[in-house]
């Protein structure tokens, strides 16, 4: 990712207010957000946590109710409307249901944001079908949009939304109505855009694994507010706030695996020298025997009921769910042994005359 002290996009408390009966809805909410030119800069939160409202605002089409857009140096509502209409062009973006002109081949498709250019029809052509080559679809370009799956739908708006030459790439939910492998095969090639094109890329999504897949920066949003942002693998290894722990441990299949765990009745009475705990391992910590360590140091046994590791970026995150058994005081050293290497312990169950308050102080 180029570095730059100029960020390409700089949102500064920036307010989408709406009226709905006579209230007054805070769509977005005093939101500030910095990117830099060159980034992957992931937006996530659920339905109706702002996140479409709040990338609306990038390029105007949603005018803030209160706070500044700019954008490449521009503030944007100070611009004439000519003005805009040009920055306008400099920002693309593709969308969930693609808006293709369904009457138009996939080459005139791709052409025409080019029309309104005082350039030749050959020059236009030639254009649009270097990008269908760049997106992989330059057989296709005498084909109709109805002929076309969904992945190479998106391809063509992608496609599409290129013929300006911009600096800057919006993906609103582009990948939520495709399937996991076309999704993927979209995020390669959002990836290799910004590598080879150098373009900003700015990616709303409600999925983590669409985040951690390509983004080199997020933003969790809630309720018109960015509650936690960072850079991927830090969000990830280290979440701060519950609704950002969501989404990792649905990302890691943790949340699935703890249901199953929860609603197996055979570990639903756990003894009183039994702790069921769930584990993080960062970077270093997931290459150590750690638990081979844990209980041979401390006479204690470790039942692994689900184990995942991942790399984002750089970095290894490791998940363990284990139940772990051994002396009431064995166990707390146990565990006070496990964050002093960098694990991060979450105490999900004990034994019913277990006593919590013993490895409580050491959980994190």
């Amino acid at each position: 990712m180029a570095e730059s002290t100029s960020p390409i996009i700089d949102l500064h408390n920036v307010s989408v207010t709406f009226q709905s009966n006579g209230k007054s809805l805070h769509a977005v909410d005093q939101v500030n957000l910095q990117i830099q030119p060159g980034d992957i800069y992931g937006i996530i939160g659920y339905s109706g946590a702002g996140k479409s409202t709040l990338v609306r605002t990038i390029n105007l089409l949603q005018q803030p109710t209160s706070g500044t857009v700019t954008v490449s140096g521009k503030d944007l509502q100070q611009l004439s409307n000519p003005q805009l209409r040009t920055a306008r062009k400099k920002i693309g973006m593709i969308f969930q249901h693609f808006n293709l002109l369904n009457s138009r081949t996939v080459l005139n498709n791709v052409e025409y944001p080019l029309l309104s250019q005082s350039i030749s029809k050959a020059k236009r052509q030639a254009k649009a079908k270097k990008l269908l080559e760049l997106v992989g679809l330059g057989e296709f370009e005498k084909s109709y949009p109805e002929q076309l799956s969904g992945g190479q739908k998106q391809r063509v708006a992608i496609a599409r939304a290129l013929a300006n030459d911009p600096d800057i790439l919006v993906s609103d939910e582009a990948t939520s109505a495709l399937d996991p492998k076309t999704t993927n095969d979209i995020l390669k090639l959002l990836k290799q855009l910004n590598e080879t094109l150098g373009l900003t890329i700015v990616l709303i999504t409600h999925e983590m694994q669409v985040i951690k897949s390509v983004c080199h920066h997020v933003a969790v949003m809630d309720q018109g507010k960015i509650i936690e942002r960072g850079e991927v693998a830090e969000v990830f290894s280290d979440p701060k706030q519950p609704l950002t722990q969501n989404f990792v441990d649905s990302s890691a299949n943790v949340t699935e695996a703890l249901d199953q765990i929860k609603s197996d009745s055979s570990l639903q009475d756990l003894s009183a020298n039994e702790r069921l705990l769930f584990l993080k391992f960062r970077g270093r910590a997931t290459k150590q025997s750690l638990i081979s360590d844990l209980t041979e140091l401390y006479k204690l046994k470790a039942n692994i009921l689900f184990g995942n590791i991942e790399r984002i970026g750089s970095t290894s995150i490791g998940y363990l769910i284990i139940i772990l058994s051994g002396e009431t005081k064995q166990l707390a050293d146990g565990i006070n042994f496990l964050n002093q290497n960098g694990v991060r312990v979450r105490l999900i169950a004990t034994g019913k005359k277990g006593v919590k308050q013993d490895v409580k102080t050491n959980i994190s």
